[in-house]
């Protein structure tokens, strides 16, 4: 474990949020969540298993801005992803661009057949995987 580049980080949340800041914790239990588990038990982390791993029950705001600062450029421990659900329960991999587009627009086109998918808002899922950086810790 590269446990200089693991401290750097640590105390980039420090710099960021300071120590004792909801967001601080919330970001180092994730942090260290992601460090001490098997690397192929983090490849579909929803935000309720994030929030089971964090534990202590902290608000959902404070999770959410965490993790939208965990998968940011300063500090890019969270790799965020977008899946989107069929009429055959069946999730399809959506990119980034897709997601951005059907947000300006109100629509989403199936990423398969073409069609333009009526509430497609209650069909798209959001799920993160550890970033390239963890990885490199790991090592």
């Amino acid at each position: 474990m590269n446990q200089k580049l693991k401290e750097q980080i640590i105390t980039r949340f420090a710099e960021d949020w300071g120590r004792k800041s909801p967001q601080y914790e919330v970001c180092v239990k994730i942090f260290d969540y992601l460090l001490s588990r098997p690397i192929n038990q983090l490849k579909h982390l929803t935000y309720g298993s994030l929030k089971n791993a964090i534990g202590d029950n902290p608000s959902d705001t404070d999770i959410l801005k965490a993790t939208q600062y965990l998968c940011g450029d300063r500090t890019p421990v969270l790799s965020l992803h977008f899946e989107f659900s069929d009429k055959e329960d069946e999730f399809i991999y959506l990119e980034y661009d897709e997601v951005r587009w059907a947000k300006s627009t109100g629509k989403l086109v199936h990423p398969v057949t073409g069609e333009d998918i009526d509430n497609y808002e209650d069909k798209v899922f959001m799920f993160f995987t550890p970033s390239p950086l963890i990885s490199e810790i790991r090592s």
